[in-house]
């Protein structure tokens, strides 16, 4: 997955010359999550140069979504990089990343959007109260594919301080 966003975002900036802002941003946006989760996969842990792989891909895609003015898009370029920030232990930038995304998806009406702002913003900062507005959104909206994700971070959640 990674060398085939690689692949055609070298296409996107390389070879053709009305590159698309959008193409480019989500290849970025493809390669930031690959970078990070591989990061966080790594038995070792996650080591610097990964982390900063990921930090780059993911804040070009942010800039790219921004510059291709697709609103829509910009949260999933700032959830991943809110977990990134929180690996860095940047807790303010992470939760600047989470207000900006619950943002637009509350203007959007996007609930299945708010609802993952929601849990990442439960996990990452352990907030209960943010996890049961996660909860009730996500029953509300019939968001199945989160629900396995939820149940996890209940499970967790009398563990967190």
């Amino acid at each position: 997955m990674a060398k085939r966003a690689g692949q055609t975002l070298d296409w996107c900036l390389n070879h053709f010359t009305n590159a698309n802002l959008l193409s480019a941003a989500l290849d970025h946006l493809t390669l930031g999550r690959a970078a990070l989760f591989l990061a966080l996969l790594d038995p070792a842990g996650p080591t610097w140069p990964a982390l900063d792989r990921a930090a780059r891909d993911l804040t070009a895609a942010v800039d790219g979504l921004r510059a291709a003015s697709q609103q829509q898009y910009i949260p999933l370029g700032l959830l991943p990089r809110a977990l990134l920030h929180t690996l860095l232990q940047s807790p303010a930038a992470a939760r600047a990343d989470l207000d900006e995304a619950e943002q637009i998806a509350s203007r959007g009406g996007m609930n299945l959007l708010l609802a993952d702002c929601h849990l990442h913003r439960a996990r990452l900062l352990r907030d209960r109260a943010e996890l049961a507005r996660a909860r009730a959104l996500i029953e509300h909206c019939g968001y199945r594919r989160r629900r396995e994700e939820l149940e996890d971070a209940e499970t967790a959640a009398p563990g967190w301080s």
